[in-house]
């Protein structure tokens, strides 16, 4: 049968799903099923069919479907089985490879971009490379996962390497553990399979963009192949006087080991320069108060160009196992081994309290007499040298028990995950008592990022914190009837954490502390009924639950402290809840999803006000309604788009936030990208994307709401079976505006970039 353009070949079993990850386009009944048909491609676009003569096969239908452009039917991740998407009581986002190339998008940040409901955050370190996102309100700290595990280093996530960037919206600790509270961010990787593949890229851009990736899949063997992707890039930015370089080799191996075990191992390396960037100083000061953003470029950088930066080393190595036993029963084991090493130092900028001629500032003190002071401290020197050790193992079988039809997904998670920081001592003067911050100031309209300093760096202190995980899951998909569906599970999780700070030198800045010790057991789950009166049609209510222990390991902060601190080591954990009602239709060759979704944190840490100790009698709660539209429109017109309204509120807290909007929380956020394809290779597209401000901090400043913007980008492309030549232009009315602030303060905020363009070459041979 020939492969039409334009058109997917699907094989189709009720019940039939691949496993996460597999590398093979086998029939597998139920979640993963039985090895006993082989798709490969080959050479012209012909399919060919195998039959393992051992097995007898059982009746299948095939049939062709559209594709239907920037949409997806089904994701492995939410359930760990490959499920429809219309079976999953959860609202899901998922930027594909072909949306990802369209837009030109290299970072995870620009991923997330199409995703509504994510504001941002400059990270702690300053680093691009732990920028903070925020999913519907609330930090997401550790959640953020490769391949269904746990991604916990902090590097700037680069894309040559993955596929696609699914969002799970809402409490998801069934299947990914602590944490999720607003719910995770998961990345699926490139990885071999019996498709043959060379491809070459170069992309040159403003600022100096020069970056070049190459991706190569093999077939070694009938039942093998293997896969090499590369990059290579250095280029310049719109904030930094600096260049960014990065290094990355990916390859995997696939092999069947036998007609119904699958092997595939993979590695991922990534060697990286990055610049440390506090965002620029907002018009704040604690006499004052708030009294404006930046008037200023979005260029305009206030670090040192000499001093900050970012160095870091990611090596993630994968090997996933896969075997069917027979027709209603699989197994699968990941194992991950990880680690993260990182060096940084860098700057935080604030308005001086006193202006070029010595006098204390007012709000109506002259711009070019405003002057910005620049620390460059200990506070923000670190080391990580981070590990993470995790297995998964699973086990699915699929009964039937009368006319209902399971899908019972059984598994055990074991996890290491170690952190391993120091930060040193930098004095500008050590033969004066005590320590002297490296510190300068700069005009705030003209900033000399070149200004030098004079420091000594002296180890200070070492952080040591060790994360063990224990957790036993269960999910059940039932088929009720041909209308209605369920999903039900539940996941008890051990997590013992230990931490201590330890003194590098006799005459430590601060203090070490500890050793702490923290064990918490918590039962997590979430349950789900869907109703589906016709084919087109999907609704369902859900509801989940998450944790978020104390001794979490999401140590992002400047210092070589942990979370662990006599202050929370007898804290119970902090208790996050989901409830969602959704709908989806398929309208011809488009989706339409929507959810009216409340999240909600309680028992959440705070501070007491009278005793200054933490306390759990925190409540943040936000109620939203979400809405997304993917797929064609016409055969040659595409569209990906979502909007999310939300109203955040801290309903109990300190007296100086109860009752506000939390910071990170955007009353509406949205975008839409669309691309026509005009005929003869040639396509034209772009979309708009943008978001009503949010609050820098919880207190509400007067003022301190980021001003809403949109931003309009465009992309115009000629595509052949031989490559493309691609032009994206991003923020093409040159628009300032600003994508969030900093650790709940007032002081900075994080600028966006100002118009640029780049042009991609891709040759495929």
């Amino acid at each position: 049968m020939k492969h039409r353009a334009g058109k997917s070949t699907r094989v189709r079993r009720p019940h039939a799903a691949p496993m996460q990850g597999s590398s093979r386009h086998r029939l597998r009944p139920a979640a993963f099923g039985l090895a006993s048909l082989s798709l490969f491609g080959a050479e012209g676009g012909a399919w060919a069919q195998s039959a393992t003569p051992e097995v007898k096969l059982p009746e299948v239908k095939v049939e062709e479907t559209k594709d239907k452009g920037f949409g997806k039917d089904s994701t492995p991740t939410a359930t760990r089985t490959d499920t429809p998407l219309r079976d999953i009581p959860q609202i899901i986002n998922i930027v594909p490879q072909s949306l990802i190339r369209s837009q030109g998008a290299t970072t995870l940040s620009d991923a997330l971009r199409n995703v509504p409901g994510i504001s941002y955050g400059a990270a702690e370190g300053g680093t691009q490379a732990n920028q903070l996102f925020f999913l519907r309100g609330f930090p997401i700290n550790e959640d953020i996962f490769i391949d269904g595990v746990r991604d916990l280093g902090e590097y700037n996530r680069d894309l040559f390497a993955t596929d696609s960037v699914e969002v799970l919206k809402g409490s998801s600790a069934l299947m990914f553990g602590r944490g999720s509270t607003g719910g995770i961010i998961n990345q699926t990787s490139k990885l071999a399979d019996r498709a043959p593949r060379r491809e070459a890229t170069l992309t040159l851009g403003s600022f100096e963009q020069k970056r070049a990736t190459a991706d190569f899949n093999v077939r070694t063997g009938d039942t093998s192949a293997v896969r090499l992707i590369g990059l290579a890039e250095k280029s310049g930015s719109f904030r930094f006087p600096q260049d960014v370089e990065k290094y990355g080799f990916a390859p995997s191996f696939w092999t069947e080991l036998g007609p119904s075990t699958d092997l595939t191992l993979s590695w991922y390396y990534l060697d990286a320069k990055d610049v440390t960037d506090y965002g620029q100083p907002t018009l704040f000061s604690n006499a004052l108060g708030f009294f404006g953003f930046p008037p200023v470029s979005p260029r305009n950088y206030y670090g040192y160009a000499n001093y900050d930066f970012a160095r870091y080393q990611t090596n993630i190595g994968t090997a996933r196992l896969q075997h069917e036993f027979n027709e209603a029963l699989s197994f699968r084991e990941t194992l991950r081994w990880a680690s993260y090493k990182k060096q940084s130092e860098s700057t935080i900028p604030s308005l001086s309290p006193l202006d070029a001629n010595g006098r204390p500032i007012s709000t109506s003190t002259p711009l070019d007499l405003l002057l910005v002071t620049r620390n460059h401290d200990t506070n923000r020197s670190r080391d990580n040298d981070d590990t993470a050790l995790i297995s998964q193992t699973e086990l699915v079988w699929t009964p039937r028990t009368g006319d209902v039809a399971h899908t019972i997904l059984a598994g055990l998670e074991l996890a290491q995950e170690k952190l391993d920081r120091r930060n040193y001592i930098l004095d500008a003067n050590p033969l004066a008592p005590g320590v002297q911050a490296p510190t300068s100031t700069t005009p705030l309209l003209s900033p000399d990022p070149y200004a030098t300093l004079d420091y000594t760096k002296t180890p200070n202190l070492r952080g040591r914190a060790e994360g063990d995980t224990q957790a036993l899951y269960v999910q059940d998909q039932l088929e009720l009837s041909s209308q209605w569906k369920a999903v039900v599970g539940l996941r008890y999780e051990r997590f013992k954490t230990d931490a201590r700070t330890e003194a590098l030198t006799a005459t430590p800045a601060s203090a070490p502390a500890g050793p702490f010790e923290r064990t918490d057991r918590t039962l997590s789950g979430r349950a789900g009924l869907i109703w589906q009166p016709t084919r087109t049609q999907s609704y369902y209510v859900s509801w989940g639950n998450s944790y978020n222990p104390s001794g979490e390991l999401g140590v992002y902060g400047g210092t070589a402290n942990t979370n662990l601190s006599p202050d929370n080591e007898d804290l119970a954990p902090e208790k996050n809840q989901n409830y969602e009602i959704g709908a989806q239709w398929n309208i011809g060759s488009m989706v339409l999803r929507t959810a009216v979704f409340r999240s909600e944190k309680t028992n959440g840490r705070m501070t007491d006000p009278v005793e200054g100790v933490s306390v759990l009698s925190g409540k943040r709660r936000v109620d939203g309604i979400e809405l997304d539209l993917t797929g064609q429109i016409t055969r040659d017109w595409d569209i990906y788009s979502g909007i999310a309204l939300m109203d955040g509120e801290i309903v109990s807290g300190p007296g100086n936030v109860a009752g506000n909007t939390p910071l990170g929380v955007a009353r509406v956020s949205g975008n839409v990208w669309t691309v026509y394809r005009l005929g003869r290779g040639w396509e034209i597209g772009g979309g708009l994307r943008g978001q009503q401000g949010t609050w820098l901090t919880d207190t509400n400043i007067p003022g301190s709401k980021i001003p809403s913007y949109v931003v309009l980008d465009g992309t115009v492309a000629y595509v052949t079976e031989g490559g493309e030549v691609r032009l994206n232009l991003y923020n093409v009315t040159d628009k300032t505006y600003y994508i969030g602030g900093y650790n709940n303060s007032p002081n900075r905020v994080l600028p966006g970039a100002p118009f640029w363009g780049a042009v991609t070459l891709r040759y495929n041979f």
